[in-house]
């Protein structure tokens, strides 16, 4: 009978199947979330305020808005971008 074995602990299965959710439960998901815990560097008010400034720049390309609400918009955008910078 075919023997698979994991590379990366060199546990023995008898089907591939078993192998596969082993290497996804043990191996991979361990990793992606390593990945994640590590690239978290941004604080959280301040994405919230780049979401914030997003949000506002969306909302610039409406096409139901008049110039003056446009321009509106676009001032707070650039006062809430001023603000993140500082």
């Amino acid at each position: 009978m075919v023997e698979y074995r994991c590379k990366y602990c060199g546990e023995k299965f008898e089907k591939p199947l078993d192998l596969a959710r082993h290497v996804r439960k043990n191996h991979k998901r361990s990793k992606r979330r390593s990945k994640r815990l590590v690239e978290k560097p941004v604080l959280p008010s301040m994405s919230k305020g780049l979401e914030a400034v997003g949000v506002l720049k969306g909302l610039q390309a409406a096409p139901n808005l008049t110039a003056e609400e446009k321009k509106l918009l676009g001032d707070v955008a650039k006062t809430f971008e001023a603000i993140l910078k500082e």
